[in-house]
């Protein structure tokens, strides 16, 4: 019997969340017996650590200068080709964030677009979005993400919801790489950007009063902006950055609580990925993702630095009332099973 041949394509595979998502669906469709294939569309970069062994491949083509208008419908054929050359006929076929789904939207293939975030808070051209996304269907990664999507835009597609995936073995091997050389700490791990909320987070801290150390674990752009009210503040002593880390999961495990200061998420998987090595979280209750994964005791309102800082200082005294147990649904093989439904007979 031929194995179902699973493509996934997405720009890179640089340590953020759709990547890890991508990283995690890879190891689970060679679990359950697929040919599984990446394909990178912009730069030849992987960050993340596999649990397995998925085939990648650089679809190198310089399109920049070809106009956003007609680059989908001018690159699509010469993708498929390039997907049938170096992968074979797929079966299914997912395409990840908008610089891979302007292109895959046009696709011949059995192609789902998953759509990792909430659409109207991501600051997308209206006009152009609607053209991409209504043009085949789309995999949400959280009913929150659904919701927004269906409000949004009015598609003859079906939208359908699967939660990110957790490998929970692998997460917990990963755990035990290293120890961290902080104790008795709170986390962040998120890049440095609007959405994730960072001075939200460092003023609620401040606010807090709390003794644990904060570490702060990602890279970006607003990173200088975020030491500088560090500085501010004088929490110099207090929280810590430190970087980009490939595998973040032994400073997960050995935290005593991850905090997400979040704006808005799709699905806020670092929760998922905290529940699993039994670390307790706090978070903002995005319109999408968190609500879906923690009890309300463990939401803030977003944006609210005065309850994100009682919360901080609560849940740093009455750690054990936040533990939260890891919903079965977003075990790997459960997700996977979902996305081969979607597999054409």
């Amino acid at each position: 019997m031929k194995r179902p041949i699973i493509v996934l394509v997405i720009p890179t595979l640089q340590g953020n969340g759709a990547e890890r998502v991508v990283s995690t669906l890879a190891t689970g469709f060679e679990q359950q017996g697929c040919e599984v294939h990446i394909v990178l569309m912009l730069k030849n970069i992987v960050e993340i650590v596999f649990n397995g062994n998925p085939k990648i491949h650089h679809f190198k083509q310089y399109y920049r200068w070809v106009p956003r208008s007609i680059r989908g419908r001018l690159l699509a054929p010469i993708l498929d080709r390039f997907i049938i050359n170096k992968c074979g006929e797929p079966d299914l076929v997912l395409s990840n964030l908008m610089p891979s789904d302007r292109v895959l939207c046009h696709s011949k293939f059995n192609t789902y677009l998953i759509v990792h975030n909430t659409m109207s808070k991501e600051g997308h051209d209206y006009a152009e979005a609607k053209s991409i996304y209504t043009k085949k269907p789309v995999v949400c990664v959280s009913q929150g993400v659904k919701d927004d999507f269906d409000q949004i835009f009015d598609s003859r597609h079906i939208s359908h919801v699967i939660h990110n995936a957790i490998d929970v073995d692998f997460i917990k091997r990963q755990s035990i790489e290293f120890k961290p050389e902080y104790e008795d700490y709170l986390v962040h791990v998120g890049g440095f950007k609007e959405q994730k909320g960072h001075d939200v987070l460092i003023k609620a801290y401040h606010q807090s009063g709390v003794e644990n150390l904060l570490i702060l674990v990602g890279k970006g752009k607003l990173q200088k902006e975020c030491e500088k009210l560090v500085d501010e503040l004088g929490l110099n002593k207090k929280i810590i950055f430190i970087g980009f880390q490939a595998n973040p999961y032994p400073f997960i495990k050995n935290a005593k609580l991850m905090i997400l200061s979040s704006n808005f998420e799709g699905f806020g998987m670092v929760i998922t990925e905290s529940l699993a090595l039994d670390t307790p979280v706090i978070s903002t209750d995005c319109p999408s993702g968190p609500s879906e994964i923690l009890p309300n005791n463990n939401l803030t309102p977003v944006g609210d630095i005065d309850a994100l800082a009682r919360k901080i200082a609560d849940s740093a005294i009455n750690t054990a009332e936040y533990a939260t147990d890891l919903k079965e649904d977003f075990l790997i093989e459960n997700q996977i099973k979902k996305y081969l439904q979607l597999v054409e007979k």
